[in-house]
C-alpha cells in the first residue's frame, strides 16, 4: 500500500522467525522490520546479531511493549511501531527510514593523498583518528591515512554525526553498539571517553538517537 501511494519502489523479503535471517546473514538490506517477539529467536537478540556484521541497516522494531523502544537503543535501532500497527504510524516511519537510506547513499568526504584521491561514503567510517599529525579513516574493512589535523577533519564533517570522544578520536555515532562506564563500544572495538569530552559526546549520542 505505501509503495503504491507513494510510488517508491519497493523489494520486500518475509522472514518467520530471527534465526531465518542470520544464519546466516547477509548485507545488503537497507530496512529490517523485527518484531520484538518470535517462535525461537526474538527482535532483539536478532538485532545484535545484525549489528555484528551490518553497522547501517536501519531497524525498526515491532512491538506491543512500549518499554521495548529504550532497549533498542543498544543496537541503534532508528524507531519503534507499537502494535495493533496502523497504516499512518507506518507509513511515517518508512518513510523516515527511506530518508535515512537515502543519506547514506548521498553523503561522503574527498580524501586527498599524494598517489590518489578517495571519495568516501559517510557511513563506511567508524571512527577517525589524529596521531603524531596524521589523520587515519577507520573504515569497515581498510584505514586510509593523511596528513592533517583533526580541527581540519572536524571542519570537513560537521554537518554529519560525529562526535569527538577524546583529543584523538572522532567518531560516527551511526555506528555506536553501545556506550558503557568510560568507553564506547563501535563494531568490535572499544575507544575510551574523556572525562572532559563524556557530558559533550553523550549529548550528541542522545541528540542522535532522537532524530
Amino acid at each position: 500500500q505505501y509503495a503504491q501511494e507513494s510510488g517508491q519502489l519497493l523489494e520486500v523479503t518475509p522472514f518467520a522467525d530471527g534465526s531465518q535471517i542470520v544464519e546466516p546473514y547477509r548485507p545488503g538490506f537497507d530496512i529490517i522490520f523485527l518484531d520484538i517477539e518470535m517462535p525461537t529467536l526474538g527482535g532483539m537478540p536478532t538485532a545484535e546479531r545484525i549489528r555484528l556484521l551490518d553497522p547501517d541497516v536501519v531497524l525498526i522494531f515491532v512491538t506491543n511493549m512500549a518499554q521495548y523502544a529504550l532497549a533498542g537503543y543498544e543496537v541503534s535501532a532508528m524507531d519503534f511501531i507499537v502494535k495493533p500497527v496502523n497504516f499512518y504510524d507506518f507509513a511515517m516511519k518508512i518513510k523516515r527510514a527511506l530518508k535515512k537510506v537515502t543519506q547514506f547513499e548521498q553523503d561522503a568526504i574527498t580524501v586527498v593523498k599524494k598517489e590518489s584521491i578517495n571519495r568516501i561514503p559517510i557511513h563506511d567510517i567508524l571512527y577517525i583518528e589524529v596521531m603524531n599529525h596524521r589523520v587515519y579513516y577507520h573504515l569497515e574493512n581498510e584505514k586510509i591515512d593523511v596528513f592533517g589535523a583533526l580541527k581540519d577533519v572536524e571542519d570537513q564533517i560537521k554537518n554529519f554525526h560525529f562526535a569527538r570522544c577524546n583529543r584523538c578520536y572522532l567518531v560516527n555515532l551511526s555506528h555506536v553498539r553501545k556506550v558503557q562506564d568510560d568507553e564506547v563500544y563501535i563494531n568490535d572495538e572499544r575507544l575510551s571517553i574523556s572525562r572532559s569530552q563524556k557530558k559533550s559526546f553523550l549529548e550528541a549520542f542522545v541528540h542522535y538517537l532522537s532524530l
